[in-house]
């Protein structure tokens, strides 16, 4: 399936909403007409119950039985509508969602608020909280997904092999709207069951309680020992020894009850999840795709779908230890206690270990599917070209959280040398936006995403930045001590060696101008040592003089305003060169702020 064109994302999923909205009024229908259905087979059968007590014949309780069957069968059909209900009532949500997302309006996923802490620059770069990068890719369910996806977005430049194989895994995925919107469906759903956990056995330090000799010989003792004493109360019509047997059995079962609750802590709850991630693997299993990452996952998947698919079933029968009467007649005559513990046990010893590596697929299906859906909406988008050489170079560059109509795209070239780019400009020209732009598109690269340009060719290298700062009523930090502490942190990492892009604005805010001047001259040459690369946006213009002094490594650009007509305008387009205007002043004087 070809991947549309731009303007047919928003009637793609439009169309899918009416599609959906279609089967959902049949749906509906369908249980109104078996709830209709059971409750005349229900007076039926109460009908015919009444009529043959009444001694009307045997006919009559036939009849009841006909009616008896008949309302299963439609409780079972009703179920299945019912169930087809929430299905396409989940589909509809998403699909809505995506629509949300082309519009820029606040996603329905986690926006990833969780990782905020996780990383210095993250507030500077929007990676974390609503209308963040993460919360505009995100479409993942599960945890395990989440912290691959918000891991890419923080981490360390992969090797180039890594990010190849990413390419190619997006690539595909995005043609996979399908199974993409069926994987969020089926978790979506097991994640609205009650009392629903998911699955964290992964960090659990596995607990064996049934280990010894005497449960596995009891559990099959005691049934056979219960068994024949109902043989011979059959026989003999004394059912002391089935008494005594099942009572036993009982009190051997009640005696265990503080251990099946802890193995049932671990395991019990879990089951709609678990079933969940069976079928997402097995799906993915099926799915016929050529990228190498994605055959390496699916060799992984068909055996992994077998094995939750038994743990759900353990889940579920955890579950239902909580009937009374089951658990009494299970126990009494099976010791079935004894058989689930052990069962589940065992499977603990065989899979334990790899659980690790199968919640890890399924959640890098789901960075996947987060990725690949972003494609998908973003067809203009490019996949980067990776090359050896120290250099940044884009042409359209945009940044992906701005909306089309607004969005102003630039050609950049950083390169060694000039390793430093000083940005000047007026208020709200566009340096800040630039200086994430930068960085947003790096990182999307890094993950194996394609980025918002034309085209796009760059070295792997970390991203540090000093762009946002705030003061810490909790730390009793200011701002501009917090603004230090980023600072330090940015050369310490620079230091080491690491080849890295460092995006900085207005730095030393919070000091008189002289000694800020001083300061960021200081630095700027401190930076100019690094094997690294530096955009750094400034109102202060003396620093522009720079160039002269050290053309090889310095270089001026701009965004410049301009007044018309009254109007304060921008063009928000970067230029070589050094600004010029000004509109500081003049903004007081149109606010009334100043004359």
């Amino acid at each position: 399936m070809p991947i549309p064109l731009e303007p047919e994302k928003l009637s793609f999923y439009s169309n899918r909403l009416l599609e959906i909205s279609r089967k959902k009024q049949f749906t509906h229908k369908r249980i109104n007409l078996f709830s209709g259905l059971r409750l005349l087979s229900f007076g039926v059968m109460v009908a015919m119950v009444y009529l043959f007590s009444a001694g009307f014949g045997m006919l009559f309780l036939l009849a009841s039985v006909a009616a008896f069957i008949t309302l299963i069968v439609l409780i079972v059909y009703h179920q299945k509508y019912y169930r087809m209900s929430e299905r396409l009532q989940a589909m509809f949500e998403i699909n809505e969602n995506e629509i949300k997302v082309l519009k820029h309006q606040a996603s329905a996923f986690d926006d990833g608020s969780a990782f905020s802490h996780q990383l210095p620059f993250a507030d500077d770069l929007d990676l974390f909280g609503t209308h963040s990068l993460f919360h505009y890719l995100n479409r993942c369910q599960t945890k395990y997904g989440k912290k691959l996806l918000a891991g890419a977005l923080m981490q360390s430049p992969p090797d180039e092999r890594y990010i190849g194989l990413m390419q190619g895994a997006v690539s595909e995925m995005a043609l996979q709207t399908e199974f993409n919107q069926d994987v969020m469906v089926r978790l979506k759903l097991s994640l609205q069951e009650k009392q629903v956990k998911q699955s964290d056995l992964e960090d659990n330090k596995p607990v064996y309680l049934f280990e010894a000799k005497f449960y596995q010989v009891a559990s099959w003792l005691m049934p056979a020992l219960v068994a024949l004493g109902l043989l011979v109360g059959i026989i003999t019509g004394n059912y002391v020894l089935f008494t005594l047997n099942s009572v036993f059995s009982l009190m051997l079962a009640f005696g265990q009850t503080k251990k099946m609750l802890l193995l049932g802590e671990e395991i019990g709850g879990r089951t709609q999840a678990l079933k969940a991630y069976a079928a997402v693997f097995e799906s993915f299993g099926k799915l016929n795709v050529e990228a190498e990452l994605l055959n390496e996952m699916q060799r992984k998947t068909s055996y992994a779908a077998r094995q939750f698919k038994q743990l759900s079933v353990l889940s579920e029968r955890f579950d239902r230890r909580n009937n009374i009467v089951l658990y009494i007649l299970a126990n009494m005559f099976l010791l079935y206690d004894f058989h689930l513990a052990r069962t589940y046990e065992n499977w603990k010893r065989k899979y334990m270990q790899e659980i690790i590596l199968w919640v890890d697929t399924l959640g890098r299906i789901e960075l996947l599917i987060s990725l690949g859906t972003y494609r998908f909406n973003q067809p203009q988008t490019t996949f980067p070209e990776i090359t050896n050489e120290p250099l940044l170079k884009a042409s359209s560059l945009g940044h992906p959280l701005i909306p089309d109509e607004q969005l102003v795209k630039n050609d950049i070239q950083l390169q060694l040398d000039p390793r430093v780019m000083l940005v000047t400009g007026s208020n709200m020209s566009g340096k800040s936006t630039f200086l994430r732009t930068l960085g947003v598109n790096i990182l999307l690269a890094q993950a194996g995403a394609p980025v918002c340009a034309s085209s796009f060719v760059w070295k792997p290298m970390h991203v540090l930045s000093s762009l946002r700062q705030s003061d810490s009523l909790q730390e009793n930090t200011s701002l501009f001590l917090n603004e230090l502490k980023q600072l330090k942190y940015i050369l310490e990492h620079l230091q080491s060696g690491a080849f890295c892009l460092v995006l900085l604005d207005e730095v030393l805010r919070g000091t008189n101008s002289e000694d800020k001047y001083t300061g960021s001259y200081q630095l700027i040459l401190k930076l100019l040592q690094m094997n690294s690369l530096v955009v750094m946006a400034t109102h202060d213009l003396k620093l522009s003089k720079l160039e002269e002094s050290h053309g090889d490594r310095v270089v001026n650009y701009c965004f410049e305003s301009h007044i018309k007509d009254g109007k304060l305008l921008f063009d928000y387009t970067i230029k070589p060169g050094v600004a010029i205007n000004r509109n500081a002043t003049w903004l007081m004087k149109d606010m009334g702020i100043i004359d």
